[in-house]
Formats: C-alpha cells, structure tokens, sequence
C-alpha cells in the first residue's frame, strides 16, 4: 500500500516537474524574443513635434508622413514669416536642420530675402493652406498666399507661394534638403509631368 502510494505520488511529481519545463523553456523563449526585439528596434513616440498635437511615430531611419510634414510646415512659416531683425536668428535656427551640404543656399535665401524686405520697406506673411507629402523623393510641399504687408499695414499683394524640401530621419533625427521657394503651386511629379517636365 505505501509502494503503491509512493509510486503514484512519484509519478504525479515528475509530471508537474514535466509541466514546469515547459513553463520554464516557454518563458526563456519570450524572453529571448522580447530581449532582442529590445536590442534591434530603435523607435520612440515623440509627444509634440511643431504644429501637430498628436503623438506619432519616429523610428532610427523612418518616421509617419505626419511627422515628416510638421516639418516642411514648421520651416516654411519660418521662412514666411521673416521680417529683416529676425533673419539672421532664422537662418542659425535652420542650421540645425539642414544638411551641412544644404544650408549655406538655405541662409544666402534667408538673407536675401530679408534684404528684399527691406529695401522694398515690406512685410512678408505667409498664409500655409496644405502640406503635400511625396515619398517618391521624400519631398514635402508646403502650399499657401504669401501677403506683402507695407509700413502702413497694409496688404499689397497676396499671391500663391510653395516652398518645398527633402525630409530624411537619420539616427533618429530630422534632416532637410533641397530647399526651394517659388510662386504658384507645388511642383509635384504630377505637375511636372503634366507641364511637360518644365519644373518652374
């Protein structure tokens, strides 16, 4: 009787030991995964990039068209919004943007135009009215009016204005190119094409 209870409650252990193998091999699997899932995704949310107010998502070499938007956004009502005293502040403000490659074009614009402002004693304004995102070539087209506002504050023109950019992530950050500014509406591929390749 003592046998056949030893036996039974020996049986019994070495099945709950079996069960807690596997419980065991099942949590070091996991754990595996979840380690080097850990060690290779390089992502983040970012709460409150300029001119969005939602969360979205930015990686180590992408990020959601969102994000990339809100920056084209962010630069041309910079740029837009120049006035002569706040030039040299924007075009070092860029500088953190751009490629090394790009921003000594962006500041000779940014300068320029500050000159123009001033010489023409001009206010610049701009209007943006829609973001345009075209990840053939990772270019974002920021659309509105540029108003030209006089030392009476006074509007004396209001025409259709697009500045455009390349936005890249690179290592987690943003970095912008091949800035433009032009009158009219954005030069997209579907533009250009249409224009008979003429892109300006």
């Amino acid at each position: 009787m003592l046998k056949s209870l030893f036996v039974k409650g020996y049986e019994a252990l070495i099945e709950r030991n079996r069960i807690f193998l596997w419980i065991v091999v099942a949590q070091t699997v996991v754990i595996l995964f979840l380690g080097w899932s850990l060690m290779v995704e390089r992502v983040r949310v970012v709460d409150t990039p300029p001119y969005l107010d939602k969360a979205v998502r930015i990686g180590y070499a992408t990020a959601s068209k969102d994000y990339l938007d809100s920056w084209g956004l962010y630069v041309a009502e910079l740029v837009g919004n120049l006035s002569p005293g706040s030039a040299s502040y924007t075009a070092d403000a860029l500088g953190k943007l751009f490629s090394s490659d790009d921003f000594n074009a962006v500041k000779s614009k940014v300068l320029a135009t500050a000159q123009l402002e001033k010489a023409d004693n001009m206010t610049f304004v701009f209007d943006a009215r829609k973001t345009i995102w075209q990840p053939e070539n990772r270019t974002v087209f920021v659309y509105g009016h540029l108003k030209y506002i006089n030392d009476y504050g006074r509007q004396t023109a209001n025409i259709p204005y697009t500045f455009s950019m390349t936005v890249h992530i690179d290592a987690g950050r943003p970095v912008l190119g091949s800035f433009e500014s032009y009158k009219g509406e954005p030069h997209t591929i579907a533009w250009v094409l249409k224009h008979g390749g003429k892109n300006s």
